[in-house]
């Protein structure tokens, strides 16, 4: 399959700016959406972060106070009995840490002392209580002694409020003393994550497991009604947080490249959310899902942005490409054309062939001004070569049909009758018209039935069929052709006299002549015969204005449909014997077609 070269040029030049301007394009898009996805994926990370910072700056202190009084107790420094001390230490520790709401001291026979961080409008107050053992406080006493050092309780529900706590067991010399046990409130905790989602402009959160509620906004004003020592935590579901409620049903659609966060995008009727969640293990047996959402176009701005680029980068590669492509079109015009008038150059139909025109590209310029001035040279060139002849080389397209051979041939010799002594009384642009007017009338009919035009000899004319293409039929084409001469003659009302001789026989085609001026012509003895039977014609009998001689041997090749009169046998010059010749009076009054095969 062959391309054209408008759309060779197209696909090279539209391909060449499509991978430039693509690569350009992708690497650049590419290096954004990494950019972006990163500098999205840092900054879901440090709010992530920011906010368990924020929520272990609660859990620090319960840890801290813990460890400080149970290495306090174990070197004696502190005396867990001494309540009024214990009291007065955890007012001045609460004082730093106001999130710390409890100080609780369980002794070996299961009695308690609690110290209360209590706020109201008067500001901050601390009530001490000292408690009787209880069953279920020896119980606990029990699992504590199994430590050896810190660990969170489970959520538990106190005089109103649910509490968040850890516990450590104190020893000295062996002695257990108690264990020491520090509480925020999930009150507290709710604060905290109220102010970060003010902080960040969304909403935050504490799950306990994967269905209670540590921390939320919505815990500020919800009250203790429905909690209870056996459920200290309020449901997710009885939250009522939609986007929440949903998050928990759905799988992380991305995590942080550290897998330090869980990324969700939850479709709620007012908008896209985006939540991202931490789940930590450190606080007891149930992890805690430290988490916040927002909605997804606060995100989204990045990325619509991105797109923006995108959409615009992808639009001038668009019009990249589409210019490249009219600009490779424009280019392939005058080449296409000057293909196109090529084409009728190698099939000679020079007279169907305009002049290219100029064009603003230097290289096409000096095509066309090439182009031109080698059509302006073939033009000349056709003049004196014979252009049937030449198409039909061309058709052929077999070197070896113009080298010399022999073979049998159909000649015909056409000459005007007493031309010399009537072009003595005209002058040379007058003989030279009526020349011209009647050689076209003579080639015309030539080229109708196929045949060679081989030369013209003063007002003579030659031609002959058979060669280069074959043609079983030449002796009728011959025949056809002379008495289409006469008619044409006799139509055209000349004031002349025309002879024509036909003859059939064996003759050497091919070029001949030297190497840098060859004729394709024929040679041999049928050529002379046939001149002297053209001869013949203007010596005998009759008053027709074309007269028309055929041999014998033509008269054996054509079908009986032609009418022919028996002349009888005559000397002829050269030969040693006798030629009969006959009058070829008509015959088939249609014309073969033109045939491009034979004549183009």
């Amino acid at each position: 399959m062959k391309i054209r070269i408008s759309v060779l040029l197209a696909l090279t030049i539209g391909g060449l700016v499509a991978l430039s301007a693509g690569a350009v394009l992708l690497v650049s898009t590419y290096a954004n959406v990494r950019n972006t996805t990163e500098l999205l994926n840092t900054s879901a990370a440090m709010i992530v972060e920011s906010i368990q910072d924020n929520v272990f700056s609660l859990t620090t202190p319960i840890e801290e106070l813990a460890k400080s009084l149970e290495e306090d107790a174990r070197s004696g420094e502190v005396d867990l009995s001494d309540t009024e001390f214990l009291k007065a230490y955890f007012k001045g520790v609460a004082a730093s840490a106001p999130y710390l709401s409890d100080l609780a001291i369980v002794y070996p026979d299961g009695s308690l002392f609690i110290t209360t961080h209590v706020t109201d409008p008067g500001g901050p107050s601390f009530v001490a209580t000292n408690q009787p053992p209880a069953a279920g406080t020896l119980r606990y006493l029990e699992d504590v002694k199994s430590y050896d050092q810190l660990f969170w309780n489970e959520p538990f529900f106190d005089q109103g409020r649910t509490h968040i706590s850890a516990t450590i067991p104190a020893y000295r010399d062996g002695t257990f003393l108690g264990a020491i046990l520090v509480s925020s409130t999930v009150h507290h905790f709710s604060g905290l994550i109220n102010e970060l989602g003010g902080k960040y402009g969304a909403t935050g959160f504490i799950l306990y497991g994967d269905s209670r509620v540590l921390a939320h906004p919505k815990l500020l004003n919800l009250t203790g009604n429905g909690l209870n020592a056996d459920a200290p935590l309020h449901s997710v579901a009885a939250l009522d947080d939609a986007v929440i409620s949903q998050m928990l049903t759905q799988a992380p659609e991305f995590q942080g490249s550290d897998g330090s966060f869980d990324g969700f995008v939850v479709e709620r009727p007012d908008g896209e959310h985006l939540v991202l969640t931490s789940t930590v293990h450190e606080f007891g047996a149930e992890p805690w899902v430290i988490g916040q959402y927002s909605p997804l176009s606060d995100w989204s701005n990045q990325w619509s942005r991105l797109s923006d680029a995108a959409l615009v980068s992808g639009g001038l590669l668009l019009a990249s490409v589409i210019a490249a492509l009219l600009l490779a079109k424009r280019l392939a015009a005058p080449i296409h054309r000057s293909t196109e008038e090529a084409i009728k150059i190698s099939e000679l139909h020079l007279d169907q062939i305009d002049y290219l025109p100029p064009s603003r590209v230097a290289e096409l310029n000096l095509q066309a001004v090439a182009f031109n001035k080698m059509l302006d040279g073939l033009r000349w060139f056709e003049t004196y070569l014979p252009r049937a002849l030449v198409r039909q080389l061309l058709t052929t397209e077999d070197p070896n049909l113009v080298q010399p051979r022999e073979v049998e041939l159909t000649v015909v010799f056409a000459d005007i009758v007493g031309f010399t002594p009537a072009s003595e009384a005209m002058t040379p642009q007058a003989t030279a018209d009526m020349l011209n007017r009647h050689f076209e009338i003579l080639n015309r009919c030539i080229q109708t039935e196929g045949g060679t035009l081989d030369k013209y000899i003063g007002d003579a004319a030659m031609a002959f069929w058979g060669a280069p293409q074959e043609q079983m039929d030449h002796a009728e084409r011959a025949c056809r052709t002379a008495l289409a001469i006469k008619r044409s003659l006799a139509d055209a009302e000349v004031a002349y006299g025309v002879k024509i001789a036909v003859h059939t026989g064996p003759l050497i085609v091919g070029n001949i002549g030297a190497t840098d001026r060859t004729n394709y012509t024929v040679i041999g003895d049928t050529v002379n015969t046939c001149a002297r039977i053209e001869t013949l014609a203007g010596d005998l009998p009759g008053d027709e204005q074309t007269k028309i001689l055929i041999s014998d041997a033509t008269a054996k090749q054509i079908g009986s449909s032609f009418d022919l009169q028996d002349c009888g046998a005559f000397p002829v010059k050269g030969r040693s014997g006798k030629v009969r010749v006959y009058k070829l009076k008509g015959g088939p009054t249609r014309a073969l077609p033109h045939d491009a095969t034979e004549i183009a």
